[in-house]
């Protein structure tokens, strides 16, 4: 069973990750849990403001963090909407795995429609050199974590316009993507010659299929339980069990300097590298490797691989220390 961690950020592997943690709340914290709840909008009720054309009564209002379950929940900052002029996105800041959370939030199944059927545009399926770079060099330190003779069936979780999964092809591996948006999943499909499965992970026609390598990126800060996702992609792995999950960084140096800076209205979750670690940690993953330092490629545009991985490598750990930190990427293997 899947351990969680304490409130005092010590593994108790005796704990489920199903159930919540219970914690002695101090009198303000309860008062406004009680006043969360009395305030709780009538779901049946017409009246309230919207949210993307969704009533606000029909909004999730989350009292858990859907990581850890956790029940305290602190306000972490209110920014405004970049797609809907006069509207503020509230974040809170789980205390138990220090994981920011949107809340409220849109319902699953409104998102889900809108993102399954969601128009593409030219831009979304723009191939940038810079991205394609950045996948390339991933994909090289995935390769060298790949004990020699290992399969190399690869999985890219939500491929949207196959960069990551050109990159991987590139380097001898046998891809296929999983995408829920129908536009981006065809044009994967019939423009660049990948196979690709349109839907959800869960889906039963999905469920005989298996890799050795697992990626996905700028996905999971999307997903309404980013916690459950994973533990699906645990099934569909097997040894070497190798997974990449990059998301925006919750420790990104512009979120250093103002917060809210990197927060995006599409966002429900955003992690610190050592967030993200803890729920691969407890979902029966080994992290083996953090990335989250200015990557040097992108400052010197050596996109075309000049230098060597091990300059850019040094680079990345540099000012990752200096704490000048922007994307999150985070390699971990079954154990």
């Amino acid at each position: 069973m899947p351990a969680i961690y304490s409130p005092s950020r010590s593994l108790r592997p005796e704990t489920s990750y199903d159930l919540p943690v219970q914690r002695r709340l101090t009198p303000a914290r309860r008062i406004r849990r009680d006043y969360l709840e009395m305030t709780k909008p009538d779901p049946m009720s017409p009246e309230g403001l919207t949210s993307a054309g969704v009533s606000a009564s029909l909004l999730e209002y989350l009292h858990a963090c859907p990581i850890c379950r956790d029940l305290e929940l602190a306000h972490y900052c209110r920014v405004p909407s970049l797609f809907n002029p006069g509207e503020f996105i509230h974040y809170e800041r789980c205390h138990g795995c220090g994981t920011v959370l949107r809340n409220p939030r849109l319902p699953a199944e409104y998102r889900e429609t809108r993102y399954q059927e969601g128009e593409i545009s030219d831009d979304d399926i723009r191939l940038k050199p810079e991205n394609q770079a950045h996948y390339r060099y991933m994909m090289r330190l995935l390769e060298r974590l790949l004990p020699t003779g290992a399969g190399r069936r690869l999985l890219d979780f939500g491929c949207g316009a196959g960069g990551f999964l050109l990159a991987a092809q590139q380097c001898g591996f046998e891809v296929m993507g999983l995408e829920l948006n129908r536009g981006l999943a065809t044009h994967v499909e019939e423009n660049l010659g990948i196979p690709t499965f349109q839907g959800l992970v869960t889906d039963p026609r999905f469920a005989n299929e298996r890799f050795e390598i697992i990626i996905s990126s700028q996905v999971f800060e999307h997903l309404v339980d980013p916690r459950a996702t994973l533990m699906e992609l645990r099934e569909h792995l097997e040894a070497p069990g190798l997974l990449l999950i990059e998301v925006p960084n919750q420790n990104h140096i512009k979120e250093r300097l103002r917060r809210g800076a990197v927060m995006d209205d599409s966002h429900l979750f955003y992690f610190s590298g050592r967030s993200l670690a803890r729920m691969l940690e407890a979902a029966g993953f080994r992290v083996v490797k953090i990335e989250e330092g200015l990557r040097t490629y992108r400052i010197f545009r050596d996109h075309d691989g000049r230098f060597s991985d091990r300059v850019h490598d040094i680079g990345q750990r540099l000012f990752s220390a200096l704490r000048i930190k922007t994307g999150l990427s985070v390699i971990a293997r079954l154990r």
